[in-house]
């Protein structure tokens, strides 16, 4: 299914994972992507999530949005946070994201969101 797009905002607690990881696998189904993506996708969505969770705000609110173009889906996710940094390329986080994604990046925009967008390609 191409150009497909769901956005979920739910609360930045871990209680919330669950849910943002059944997301991750429907996503990938609809996008018709090899059972590898999916195992991947959710992997990362969880490990995306969870260090927003971990740095978020109390009573935060993160924002995600997946975005299906053919079989490759990206993810996009921010939460607000008081961090003025993200996680480190050496961090357990980082290696896990990264060897599962094609790409991931992580910012910390002027309004004190920390973002999070990745893609896997099938």
């Amino acid at each position: 299914m191409d150009g497909v797009e769901v956005r979920v905002s739910l609360a930045a607690r871990p209680a919330s994972l669950p849910t943002l990881r059944a997301i991750a696998a429907q996503v990938a189904r609809s996008a018709e992507a090899t059972p590898e993506l999916a195992v991947d996708l959710v992997i990362a969505v969880d490990e995306a999530c969870s260090a927003l969770i971990a740095r978020a705000r109390e009573r935060a609110t993160l924002a995600c949005r997946f975005h299906t173009d053919g079989t490759s889906v990206r993810f996009r996710a921010h939460v607000g946070t008081s961090a003025v940094t993200v996680p480190g390329h050496d961090s357990l986080y980082w290696r896990v994201v990264s060897s599962v994604t094609d790409a991931v990046t992580s910012w910390v925009d002027g309004d004190g969101l920390l973002h999070v967008e990745l893609r896997c390609r099938g």
